[in-house]
């Protein structure tokens, strides 16, 4: 009983963190499934790109009403619930016929995929002490990138061999397999543990004007979400979306091979949560990591986009470091989690979310939209073809969004993995 006792919050936390592992795959199939539905619903670049930010912009319309909710009601009905949710969606997904349907499905993902890392992470600090949360939340967020993982070559390889629609629907069937474990294996608390306002806060108006106000009036909110938001690009833009296109058309990749670098982009991000949490934790900062991080994606970019005749293997090793390193992001959960008090935690993560989701919502239909800028209108079996330069030019985005991010830093304060937050 007590060996169990001690491994039961993994279990917990690492079983709703399948659901993020779950929404990942249905934010990030656009490699998988982007030429089929160009082809399909006869979109551009700029009509892919805006497709799928519908799925973040439904996260940025319901981040804050999933943190009032995860702090306030029980977070096993609510993951249920937003299981149930995506797997319909995906579902009604594999039917759609035009991009108006299409975009139905992506919002309604978007609005349940707002818990999908908000769930696991208010979880983990429920169960375990604030010196272990920061690689308990690099471990949820594996999970997460282990979804990403799936979506690219294995994916792919479904996709090619059964057609999107079918293999929406076995993705769909995945679903209802994780849902079960769900429902047998997560827990609100822990044993003698109850939640942390009472009834009557949960149920105020004011009480909820109290905790909106408290964060957004946090700076370490906004400046810490902003970073992640930030660094994250990469991930939003080319391990979701444009990656494997873009591996295509200015390296001469095969589809597998492009997609291979994209999964291995999120094989490095789930090496480097862990990594970067556990050292956070071991060192006692925040700060210092997510400096590093931020300046050697900065380099690791450069290269990627002024080096030509890359080899397939430089690429895939520049694909796995940019994964570790962009993944200095995790540290910002803990740092808000510390940053705030217990009974708004959820509120203010959701606010951070918010923020950190924006990035996909604004800057991938962006990317989109300056490879059109210049494009001449050259088309490959149907699907738009661009050159170098036009990649490069989009590519921009992301030395400029490291620099902020390093900004934000100077701005925020170090936490020390100490709460600064108080209840007021």
């Amino acid at each position: 009983m007590q060996k169990r006792a001690k491994f039961q919050p993994w279990i917990v936390c690492i079983t709703a963190a399948f659901y993020f592992f779950y929404i990942f795959i249905q934010m990030t199939k656009f490699n998988a499934i982007g030429h089929d539905l160009m082809l399909d619903f006869r979109i551009s670049s700029t009509g892919l790109g805006t497709l799928s930010s519908i799925y973040f912009w439904g996260n940025l319309l319901f981040f804050f009403p999933a943190g009032l909710m995860l702090d306030r009601f029980s977070s096993k009905k609510i993951l249920l619930t937003a299981m149930s949710v995506t797997i319909i969606c995906t579902y009604l997904f594999s039917f759609t016929n035009s991009v108006f349907q299409a975009s139905w499905c992506f919002l309604f993902l978007g609005l349940a995929g707002s818990f999908g890392l908000l769930l696991p992470l208010r979880l983990v600090t429920r169960w375990f002490p604030p010196e272990k949360m920061a690689f308990a939340s690099g471990i949820c967020i594996t999970i997460g990138f282990f979804g990403a993982m799936v979506s690219q070559s294995p994916l792919t390889i479904l996709v090619n061999h059964v057609g999107w629609r079918t293999g929406m629907q076995i993705d769909a069937f995945l679903g209802i397999i994780l849902l079960i474990l769900m429902a047998v294996l997560v827990k609100d608390f822990p044993q003698g543990v109850t939640r942390e306002i009472t009834h009557e806060q949960a149920t105020s108006i004011t009480f909820l004007l109290h905790s909106l106000k408290k964060s957004i009036g946090n700076l370490q909110n906004w400046m810490f979400g902003t970073y992640t938001c930030l660094v994250n690009l990469p991930i939003f833009v080319l391990g979701a979306v444009f990656g494997v296109r873009y591996l295509e058309q200015t390296y001469n990749l095969s589809e597998e091979q492009a997609s291979f670098a994209t999964l291995l982009m999120f094989l490095g991000a789930m090496v480097g949560s862990p990594l970067f949490g556990w050292l956070s934790d071991s060192m006692r900062k925040r700060k210092p990591l997510m400096y590093w991080g931020a300046f050697i994606s900065l380099a690791l970019i450069f290269i990627l986009m002024y080096s030509s005749n890359l080899c397939y293997l430089t690429i895939y090793v520049l694909f796995f470091a940019i994964g570790i390193f962009t993944s200095s992001q995790v540290i910002t959960y803990p740092v808000i989690a510390e940053s705030n008090p217990g009974e708004f935690i959820s509120t203010s993560m959701g606010m951070g979310s918010m923020l950190i989701m924006s990035g996909g919502a604004i800057f991938v239909p962006l990317f989109g939209t300056l490879l059109d800028l210049n494009w001449h209108g050259k088309l490959f079996h149907g699907v738009p073809v661009h050159s170098v330069a036009d990649y490069r030019l989009a590519l921009w985005m992301f030395p400029i969004a490291f620099f902020v991010a390093i900004i934000t830093l100077l701005v925020g304060k170090e936490t020390h993995c100490k709460t600064l937050g108080s209840k007021s």
